[in-house]
Order: structure tokens, then sequence, then C-alpha cells
């Protein structure tokens, strides 16, 4: 996925994205000066920010 794809996925702005890759919240990797996401990195990422509701 790019950058735009995990915007609109996870209803954050660029700035928010930018911020989470900068401090390695999110794994990525970048080609030709693009960086893209793996969804099942993402998936992780977001089952372990998941909290349990009662």
């Amino acid at each position: 996925m790019d950058s735009e794809e995990v915007c609109r996925a996870l209803n954050i702005t660029k700035r928010t994205l930018q911020s989470y890759r900068d401090r390695g919240v999110i794994p990525c990797s970048r080609l030709g000066g693009k960086f893209y996401y793996r969804r099942r990195d993402l998936a992780a990422w977001l089952s372990r920010k998941t909290v349990q509701m009662r």
C-alpha cells in the first residue's frame, strides 16, 4: 500500500502518517523515494493497538 491508501484506510492525515513513520511506529519500506506499507504489518499494528472492551 502507498501512503495515500494507508491514510484512507486508517482515516489519518499524511502528516500523522509521516509522524508515525519517523518515530518507527508503523513499519514501511522505501522504494524510489516513495514509502510503501504491507497490509499484514498494518493489520498486526492495529491488532496490538486494539483495546478489548468488556
